[in-house]
């Protein structure tokens, strides 16, 4: 072999070498990417998640975070398809019907880890639901139901805020005149209906479950929610068949409702995009039932972590982004994107958001205090077996399993429509929701 092939041979093999090193330190620098969905798509929620996007790579450089926003309806189909074809995102809104068949399924991971970092004493009470002693999904905010009323129409009727069904009843017979409506409410086959009808039945004394987890539906506390929401539907706009969250806050903001119990993002899209009307509507405690108080409705929205076998890609690297999102500065900025309506499920961070955010609803720190009081609460998972003594909620502790995906299937809103909008006797229609629940409860129970 000639000298000068030896050579060309050498130098071919270093260049090789330095080629393939190359290739591997940059294989060593690539990012590792992180894809995150969320259903917080106003324009305020989008503009704080890019800003803690970009704060959050600043700090881990070999990170790539690719924020994927999805309407509320789009959600539920990219999970679906997500799921089939194993490409979930790799930190996602869950909702809390997805919880237990997720987890009995393999598709969340831990994040004990995560909340032991944090620290659970960190969160507020009831904030963290954990699955068979574990813990798969962190809340991010939390929300609480309020009564709406306008002031200035009720006090031209000479009409006191209602504390009670009856007085709410009277009041909105009372407003409906001309293009004016009493109240509204969804009626829609959602989850948004079932999430006016719940506090209605715990109000009146009713569960959808008992401490057993037998189905109590069909009890006199849901025929009297029924019934009332039966009357109230006269006082209320003739489309809400098809009403859902938005469809509530979009007709309350015409000018021509007097009344609703809704969200408070009802009063921060009023400041944001009608302040004239904004600055003549007020806040309460839901009116009391016949139980003797009005029991609130708690909707705790939190984010979780997928497995590796639906497409997690990098399941520690999605944690470290989620503990980001959830702590620190953030949750106060997050709460103040829509303020009253995200409250901090971080007990420590609420003390000061009140003082803070109420510049952005007029000053009014009463409207803030009704919207962040938690008193007297229930959500789906804790509903089973709850009571009311001396005036008070008393939780039974069970956590239930079942009822999400009784929620899911749109049982609850079914029945209001089988009453509201086909004239069924409520008696007949809690009947018929208590036995298509019983149904669910035989087909998720496990064998």
């Amino acid at each position: 072999m000639s000298t000068k092939l030896l050579k060309l041979i050498v130098a071919v093999t270093v260049v090789c070498a330095i080629t393939l090193m190359l290739e591997q330190a940059a294989i060593g620098q690539q990012k590792q990417v992180v894809r995150f969905m969320t259903n917080e798509t106003d324009p305020p929620s989008i503009e704080f998640y890019k800003k803690a996007i970009t704060e959050f790579e600043k700090l881990n450089p070999n990170i790539k975070i690719e924020l994927e926003p999805v309407s509320t309806t789009g959600r539920l189909q990219k999970i679906t398809a997500s799921l089939a074809a194993k490409t979930m995102p790799d930190v996602f809104k869950l909702i809390s019907e997805e919880r237990f068949p997720f987890v009995q399924k393999g598709y969340l991971a831990p994040l004990d880890d995560v909340v032991k970092e944090i620290g659970i004493q960190t969160f507020v009470e009831g904030s963290i639901t954990d699955v068979g002693g574990r813990v798969y999904d962190l809340p991010y905010t939390l929300g609480l139901y309020a009564f709406w009323y306008r002031e200035d129409l009720l006090k031209a009727a000479g009409i006191k805020p209602p504390k009670n069904w009856d007085e709410l009843r009277s009041a909105a017979k009372a407003l409906t005149k001309g293009d004016t409506y009493g109240f509204v409410f969804p009626a829609g086959k959602n989850r948004a209906t079932a999430k006016v009808l719940s506090p209605l039945i715990w109000s009146a004394g009713g569960t959808y479950f008992d401490k057993n987890l037998n189905v109590t539906f069909n009890n006199p506390g849901t025929v009297a929610a029924l019934s009332f929401l039966k009357e109230m539907a006269e006082y209320s706009p003739k489309g809400i068949a098809s009403y859902s969250y938005g469809d509530v806050v979009n007709s309350f903001l015409t000018g021509k409702v007097a009344m609703t119990i809704h969200l408070p993002r009802l009063i921060a899209n009023a400041w944001v995009n009608s302040p004239d009307l904004a600055s003549k509507i007020s806040a309460a405690p839901i009116p009391a039932g016949p139980s003797g108080i009005g029991v609130n409705i708690i909707n705790v929205d939190t984010y979780a972590v997928a497995s590796a076998s639906v497409g997690g890609g990098n399941v520690e690297v999605a944690k470290k982004f989620l503990k980001f999102l959830v702590t620190g500065e953030r949750v106060i900025d997050f709460s103040l994107t829509a303020f009253p309506h995200l409250i901090p499920p971080m007990g420590p961070a609420q003390k000061d958001l009140i003082e803070v955010g109420a510049s952005m609803i007029g000053g009014r720190k009463d409207i803030a205090r009704v919207c962040f009081d938690a008193t007297n609460s229930l959500d789906f998972d804790n509903e089973a077996g709850a009571t009311i003594v001396n005036g008070v909620v008393k939780k039974s502790g069970v956590i239930n399993p079942y009822i999400t995906s009784v929620i899911a299937r749109n049982i609850p809103a079914e029945v209001v429509q089988k009453v509201v909008l086909q004239g069924e006797d409520p008696v007949k229609a809690a009947a018929w929701g208590a036995d298509q629940m019983k149904l669910i409860v035989d087909e998720v129970k496990p064998k």
